[in-house]
């Protein structure tokens, strides 16, 4: 199979799109073009369900992806998928937007269901691959080949192939035995179908490894209660004590709640005394306050009368004694002007000031019963104060009583607790050494046997892998990466040695291409074994020493390892490669042609991007 387009469509974006042929498919560019957000979105249609599409602002306005597929016993289809996730549905023949004349048939990115089918079911059933079965652990369990498992080995992300590790096996140690099994059958092209699980589906561990865990658990356990030292009858005694204690502590609750109460009272009793002496002494202030403030106001009367007595007996002396003269404005009599301000009247002035001290002592009046009844008052609160502090005395002694008592109580009620929880700390020893036991028996029960474990090493076959060498060495050759290469497959690191060096030791310039070597020879081995295989490659960066060297011995600039890379992979029509890759790293030859992309990120000249400019 190979892929013809990718197209992503919205209803009020321009389309994104990109084509692809048989044999070399070359888009090159700057970074942050689209490159890489081709092969997320490959894989995304390619069944991918354990994490959405990458979110880019470029995806903004678009709702669909349309993947097209050419098989070469089946003719194309297009498969369209919605940004979101989800069903894809697939159509026939070659389309860039939905036909108006077919419904199309809706799968699965996972299983079957009874009513759907799944684009896993669709895809490797037309390339020869379906229903095969791939080992997965060590009791012989299997898992099915799916598109998810093979994409590993055939979509390969700028940072899986620059990585220290396996091209073929993950490190995951979960993973190895399955991954072994999928190089295995891609090697021989005999599957996993005929082994026989050694154990139930859903077995983690072997029962004696189990057994083994229970064993330790249950010495530590009966270890910790021998350290108790409690003799052959402890946990008799054990169940006698906590019996004990917890009629111990229902009686102790009872008569700590009563004293409670019984203090509860007595405290309230002296806390209402004391608000009441606390009031007295503040209505005694009160009263003192105002009593200086009336004393002040009396004397002030007394001041004003005398004043006023003073004014009477001065008008009446004048009134009395004879003369020529006005007493008030010095003037004689027939001078005396009626006109002037001088309205001279001694009587109203005697008669005005009499008037104005029967007021003064009619208020002051008021005043003095006022004053008397405050100093009744005074005398009757002040007498009251020894009757209160004398029983806010008793109320505080009887406080005082029953405190040491509520407290002795309350430490009682504390130690019979923390007794009670040693205790169900200890019978809860016991318990789970009898649920360890429990366990234990219930293990053996079911099996008085040992699993049988398989080899963990799951060997891989030796001929097959050595030819898988040669194909490797021949393509570094004539790459001219390495002179007269001797190449191979090392099955503890589980991957090359070039020239008696391990390939992961290089920098990640040379793990990129030796990474692109090892996923091209085993493309190359198939296909010349006529052993099942997708039949495309899609490589992010395997020319990256170009652009991005680890170090100096790791630089391939000024070498011709590209031009050589891309004239193997141009001259190889019979399979598809999807190579992504920077502008530093082409050559010449290779910047324009058929099967070459490239994105310019200029608004100016070329094509910016995958992702149209609006």
């Amino acid at each position: 199979m190979y892929f013809t387009h990718l197209v992503f469509q919205g209803p009020r974006k321009l389309p994104a799109a990109i084509e692809f042929g048989p044999g070399l498919n070359l888009i090159y560019g700057p970074s942050n073009t689209g490159k890489s957000s081709i092969l997320d979105a490959i894989d995304f249609m390619f069944g991918r369900v354990s994490r959405p599409l990458k979110e880019l602002p470029e995806h903004d306005g678009y709702e669909d992806i349309f993947l097209g597929i050419n098989f070469a016993e089946d003719g194309a289809y297009t498969v369209v998928r919605s940004l979101q996730g989800g069903n894809f549905t697939c159509f026939e023949g070659t389309h860039f937007e939905r036909p108006s004349d077919q419904v199309g048939t809706v799968l699965r990115p996972g299983d079957a269901s009874k009513k759907m089918g799944s684009l896993r079911d669709f895809i490797l059933e037309r390339i020869g691959l379906a229903g095969k079965e791939l080992k997965k652990n060590q009791r012989n369990e299997k898992e099915r080949l799916t598109l998810r498992n093979l994409s590993p080995l055939i979509i390969i992300t700028e940072q899986d192939i620059q990585r220290e590790s396996s091209p073929y096996i993950r490190e995951q140690y979960t993973n190895v035995t399955v991954d072994k099994s999928r190089l295995r059958f891609l090697l021989t092209g005999v599957d996993d179908k005929s082994l026989i699980p050694e154990e139930k589906e859903g077995e983690v561990i072997s029962r004696q490894a189990r057994l083994q865990l229970l064993a330790e658990f249950i010495d530590e356990s009966e270890s910790r209660i021998d350290r108790l030292d409690g003799g052959e009858n402890f946990r008799t005694e054990l169940e006698e004590q906590q019996s004990r204690l917890e009629r111990a502590i229902d009686q102790e609750r009872q008569v700590l709640s009563a004293s409670e109460v019984e203090y509860r009272q007595a405290l309230n009793a002296r806390n209402s005394i004391r608000t009441s002496y606390a009031e007295a002494e503040e209505r005694l202030a009160e009263i003192s306050e105002m009593l200086a403030r009336f004393d002040l106001l009396e004397r002030q009367y007394s001041t004003d009368l005398q004043r006023l007595e003073n004014i009477r007996e001065a008008g009446t002396l004048f009134f009395a004694l004879p003369s020529e003269n006005c007493p008030f404005c010095g003037s004689k009599p027939e001078h005396h002007d009626p006109k002037s301000d001088c309205q001279a009247s001694t009587e109203a002035i005697v008669s005005a000031a009499e008037g104005e001290q029967a007021k003064i002592r009619s208020l002051q009046g008021e005043l003095g019963d006022v004053i008397e009844t405050l100093k009744i008052e005074h005398r009757q609160v002040h007498s009251q104060l020894p009757e209160i502090r004398t029983n806010l005395l008793e109320a505080s002694a009887a406080l005082v009583d029953i405190s040491p008592q509520i407290s002795a109580q309350r430490s009682r009620f504390s130690e019979f607790l923390d007794k009670k929880s040693e205790v169900e700390r200890n019978m809860e020893l016991f318990e789970n050494l009898d649920r360890l036991q429990q366990k234990q028996r219930e293990i053996e029960q079911e099996t008085q046997r040992e699993a049988n474990e398989d080899d963990p090493t799951s060997p891989l076959p030796v001929k097959p892998l050595f030819d898988l060498s040669r194909y490797v060495a021949e393509l570094l050759d004539d790459w001219g990466l390495v002179e007269s290469p001797q190449v191979h497959f090392d099955k503890e690191t589980r991957d090359f040695v070039i020239n008696g060096k391990h390939r992961s030791s290089n920098g990640k310039g040379h793990r990129a291409i030796t990474h692109a070597a090892a996923t091209l020879g085993l493309l190359k081995f198939t296909e010349a074994k006529k052993l099942p295989h997708p039949g495309f490659v899609i490589l992010d960066s395997p020319l990256l020493a170009y652009e991005k060297p680890e170090n100096e011995d790791d630089d391939l600039s000024g070498t011709d390892v590209n031009l050589k890379f891309l004239r193997s992979l141009a001259g190889w029509t019979s399979c598809q490669t999807i190579i992504l890759e920077n502008k530093k790293s082409i050559p010449a030859e290779f910047e324009t042609g058929e099967g070459v992309t490239r994105f310019t990120k200029s608004e100016a000249s070329g094509r910016y991007g995958f992702f149209p400019i609006e």
